[in-house]
Formats: C-alpha cells, sequence, structure tokens
C-alpha cells in the first residue's frame, strides 16, 4: 500500500519537489558542468564557487537538502500515525527518508571542502578541492539524494488502497 493519509501524501510530495529540485541540479553538476569545469580549469570553478555556492547557494541549496529530509521525516512520522497501518510502500518512504539524511551526513564531508574556498588567500589546492568536492559533493551525495527521491517517488505512486494489513 502507499501512504494512507492526505497530509503523509501532501508531505511526501512536497518532499519529492524538494528532492527534485536538489536532484536536478546535481545531475546538472555531473553530467553537463563537471565536463566544463574539466576545460576550464580548477581556477575558474574556485571562481565560479565563491559567486555561486558561497553566494545564493549558501541560502538555496541547504533549503533543499534539509527541506527535502525533514518533509520525509514529517511524510514518514505521519505515514507511522496513520491508520489504518500498512506495511508495504513503507519500506520505500523510509529509505527515501534515510537517503536524505545520509545525503546531509555527506555534506558534512562536502561542505568543508567549498567553505574553504571563500577566502580568497585561501592555499587550497584549487584541483584537490574539485576532485574532492565533485567526489563528495556530487557523486556520493548526489547518487544517495536520487536514491532517496526515487524512493520516495515510489512511496508516492504506490495506490494508497493496496497491500496487506500489517
Amino acid at each position: 500500500m502507499g501512504v494512507t493519509s492526505a497530509r503523509t501524501r501532501w508531505l511526501l510530495a512536497a518532499a519529492i519537489v524538494c528532492g527534485a529540485i536538489l536532484v536536478g541540479g546535481m545531475v546538472d553538476r555531473v553530467f553537463v558542468a563537471q565536463s566544463a569545469w574539466r576545460q576550464l580549469g580548477a581556477a575558474a570553478w574556485v571562481d565560479y564557487s565563491r559567486h555561486a555556492d558561497l553566494g545564493p547557494g549558501r541560502i538555496a541549496y541547504p533549503l533543499e537538502g534539509i527541506g527535502a529530509a525533514l518533509l520525509t521525516l514529517a511524510a514518514a512520522v505521519s505515514d507511522r500515525l496513520d491508520r489504518p497501518p500498512r506495511r508495504q510502500g513503507r519500506t520505500a518512504l523510509y529509505f527515501s527518508a534515510a537517503g536524505y539524511l545520509a545525503g546531509l551526513l555527506l555534506t558534512l564531508k562536502a561542505a568543508p571542502i567549498m567553505l574553504a574556498l571563500g577566502d580568497p588567500g585561501s592555499q587550497t589546492d584549487p584541483s584537490r578541492a574539485l576532485a574532492d568536492f565533485s567526489f563528495w559533493g556530487l557523486y556520493l551525495r548526489g547518487g544517495v539524494d536520487a536514491v532517496a527521491l526515487l524512493c520516495g517517488i515510489w512511496a508516492l505512486a504506490l495506490p494508497a488502497g493496496s497491500g496487506q494489513p500489517r
């Protein structure tokens, strides 16, 4: 069974919107921007990141990541409160919540790499920073967030009335 209450469905739908914006941006960065940064060089990436990620991105990216995680957690709590409780679909919802939380944990590794670029006088090696941020911030975190998004879509797409009672 999918999620049962309108409250749970709305929370999960809002989480999916946040997650889709988050993952869409990461997909663009992995498949489009990374190719350009390899050609333009790490120093150009650092300059761009200072204006984008450390500019408006300081507000937008946390809203997307934390928003998707909190809304998915709220949907999972709401699902636990729904009556009658059902088992099928709940697994996908919980995997989605766990995935977004894992994405936030990976941010603890990726964010300091990006934040170190904020000081124009920083001794951070641009090539190393680009490689490290790409690995932790885009590939690992992006992959985990993409799986979380797909699990959330799966949970929402399941029919609300199907499945066996717990």
